[in-house]
């Protein structure tokens, strides 16, 4: 498959409105939902900081690099190991899911900024490198060399996965087995930009949210003239 800047463009271009629409009809609607909501949204910005990456890479745009290699680290290394058990915790209501959830979250916090920061402060501490028509983000750690990084990934797709397949709610139980499909994907035909590669299918997925939460503000209006 070949990553380019218009893929992550196109991508962006379905995604952004259809997360704005998803927003404005979740918030309307059921804002209980609205941490789901904005997943298209966030994913399609992530995909335009992306493609911007592309074309500083392919023009010799240092300051693109390095100002769109951060925003996406932003978002694949941090955001989302917070955000997606933020998310689940929203809308649990059992208590013992909910509290896993929150604890969770808690844990893609600060893991995430452990990998996150020192590499958007320290210059030398995020590469982006072209491997076989896909990106690889080099970051160095701040544990490097004490945690094995196998480790690490194991432990970010407990948070991200694990808190979504800890959903009481099948939507959210689906959206979580999906993911995990597309990370063993990712993993079998892509391990070498697997980040760059894992982002990218998970935000084709977003789209299953925002077309099944758009059912869900239908449900709604159909009970309500009931």
């Amino acid at each position: 498959m070949c990553f380019s800047a218009t893929a992550s463009f196109t991508l962006a271009a379905v995604l952004v409105p259809a997360g704005i629409y998803t927003v404005l009809e979740v918030r309307r609607t059921n804002p209980a939902w609205l941490a789901f909501g904005i997943f298209p949204l966030v994913f399609g910005v992530q995909q335009i900081l992306e493609g911007i990456l592309w074309l500083g890479l392919v023009g010799g745009n240092e300051t693109a690099v390095c100002l769109s290699s951060r925003g996406f680290l932003f978002f694949s290394h941090f955001f989302w190991l917070a955000w997606v058990p933020f998310a689940v915790w929203t809308v649990e209501a059992d208590a013992t899911r909910r509290r896993l959830a929150g604890l969770m979250a808690i844990a893609g916090f600060f893991s995430g900024l452990s990998v996150f920061l020192p590499a958007a402060l320290i210059e030398d501490w995020l590469r982006v490198e072209v491997i076989q028509r896909s990106l690889e983000y080099k970051t160095i750690l701040i544990y490097e060399g004490f945690i094995d990084r196998s480790i690490l990934r194991a432990v970010y797709a407990v948070i991200v996965i694990g808190s979504l397949l800890l959903s009481s709610h099948r939507l959210i139980q689906v959206f979580g087995v999906l993911v995990m499909a597309s990370l063993v994907l990712t993993y079998a035909f892509y391990a070498y930009a697997f980040i760059s590669v894992w982002c990218f299918f998970a935000a084709v997925l977003s789209v299953y949210l925002a077309v099944i939460l758009r059912r869900e503000v239908s449900d709604l209006h159909a009970r309500a003239r009931g």
